[in-house]
This record gives structure tokens, C-alpha cells and sequence, in this order.
């Protein structure tokens, strides 16, 4: 049985310190982003078009903000995180289960990016068909260079022990 103990608990709340993102937010980075995903949106290049609208000038696609902290493979980088440091005795399988995010400000070009991370919660065991587990869930906060937030991240996994050896 997976147990959580006080170590656990005492993560909950605590908050990383503000980290950069490796990147500013840059056209080149978006226009790839609209590429893969087909987003033909012209608000997010478009001068006249952007002029026009309520955001009164170009911004790189909402979607794209938990992009902005991904660390390069090359050179290797490390991050902090809060939940690759939670080790649950017993619960060496882990599923992705939510990932929701909330916009609070445009993401502009030229932006840089801070962002922290705390664990939010964690769910007394439960016991699924594929096995028993905790379910954790994280959020990364994302600030713009004047320290105001322009988004979250909202992670929510499942680390568990799986039942009968499936995973």
C-alpha cells in the first residue's frame, strides 16, 4: 500500500523560486507552433490585423505557454520541480491525467518568462483498474518580465503501484 507521510504532505504548497524560461518569446518559435498544429490565425503575425483587434497588437498563441519552459535538450539544463523530487514508496508508474491551463495576459513577443511550481495537491490513495496510487497535481505559474502573471499550468498524474503487473 502506498503511503504518504508527513514529508509528503509538508511538499504541498511549497512554491519553487521563480525560474527563466530559456527563450524570450519570439515570432520564429510561434510561426512553428502555427506550422504543426495548423493555426492559420493571422492575429498572431499580422500587424493591421492585430492593430484592429482588441489586444491592439500581435501575440504569440496562447496554447503555446507551457512551451515557453521547456528546456532545451542540448545543452542539457537542469530545472527545478517540485514533483520529480516526490518519491512515493511503492509508486513507480506514473500516467498523465489533466493538463489545464488559464490565460491571464497576452503572451507578447519579446516577453521573458519566469516561472514557478508547487505542488497543489495530493489525493489520499485510490485504487483504479490499473492499479493504486496517489493523484498529484501541480501547478507552474508564469510571470512576464514587470512580474505579472500571464498564465498557469495546471498538471495533474497518477503515480501508482500497478495492479497485476500492467502498467
Amino acid at each position: 500500500m502506498p503511503v504518504l507521510t508527513d514529508e509528503h504532505k509538508a511538499l504541498i504548497g511549497k512554491e519553487t523560486a521563480p525560474q527563466p524560461a530559456p527563450e524570450a518569446i519570439n515570432i520564429a518559435m510561434a510561426r512553428h507552433w502555427c506550422e504543426m498544429v495548423e493555426d492559420a490565425n493571422p492575429i498572431y503575425f499580422d500587424d493591421d490585423t492585430a492593430k484592429n483587434s482588441w489586444l491592439k497588437d500581435t501575440f504569440a498563441p496562447p496554447t503555446m505557454l507551457y512551451t515557453w519552459r521547456m528546456a532545451p535538450v542540448w545543452p542539457k539544463r537542469n530545472v527545478e520541480s517540485t514533483v520529480l523530487g516526490l518519491k512515493i514508496p511503492g509508486c513507480d508508474a506514473t500516467l498523465a491525467v489533466t493538463a489545464v491551463q488559464e490565460y491571464e495576459q497576452p503572451l507578447r513577443y519579446g516577453d521573458t518568462l519566469t516561472v514557478s511550481s508547487k505542488i497543489a495537491s495530493i489525493s489520499d490513495e485510490k485504487t483504479t483498474r490499473i492499479g493504486s496510487g496517489h493523484f498529484i497535481t501541480t501547478v507552474d505559474t508564469f510571470r512576464n518580465q514587470n512580474g505579472d502573471i500571464v498564465g498557469t499550468h495546471s498538471f495533474t498524474l497518477f503515480r501508482y503501484r500497478p495492479s497485476g503487473g500492467d502498467a
